[in-house]
């Protein structure tokens, strides 16, 4: 399987565009108030995510225990995707992990900067509901 180490410059060409409103949050993500990030900033967001999944491999795989069932999967990075959601000083970056028997499970990476570095703190796989659920309420919003 591949890392992400080998594709980030395609991921980050994709981030440096403008981004799209992402079907995943329907007509909410289209309504939202969008704010912008320069493009240094986008690109360093998706660097950041990049590295972080990359340190984060146990082989070449990132492992996720799910709290739900209490098994521990096995996850390949896919790809990243060039959405971006705002919240107050966070960020959330999203990618697309996949299992071992290829069933694409997407991942949420919450991010803040911190000494002008963007710093991840908090990783949700599977569980996309709590961020949909700020977006649909207006806490959060898609950057364009």
């Amino acid at each position: 399987m591949r890392s992400f180490r080998f594709w980030p410059r395609r991921a980050l060409a994709a981030a440096a565009a403008a981004l799209m409103s992402c079907a995943l949050f329907g007509a909410a993500g289209a309504a939202m108030a969008a704010e912008s990030l320069t493009t240094e900033e986008r690109v360093a967001l998706q660097s950041t995510m990049a590295q972080y999944i990359d340190q984060h491999m146990i082989g070449d795989a990132f492992m996720h225990l799910d709290p739900r069932t209490g098994d521990v999967e096995k996850l390949y990075p896919v790809t990243q995707h060039p959405m971006i959601v705002r919240l107050n000083k966070v960020v959330v970056l999203c990618a697309d992990l996949k299992t071992a028997d290829g069933k694409l499970v997407n991942a949420d990476f919450y991010a803040t900067k911190e000494n002008g570095q963007f710093v991840i703190f908090q990783t949700e796989i599977a569980n996309r509901e709590p961020l949909q659920a700020l977006l649909m309420k207006g806490a959060a919003s898609l950057l364009e």
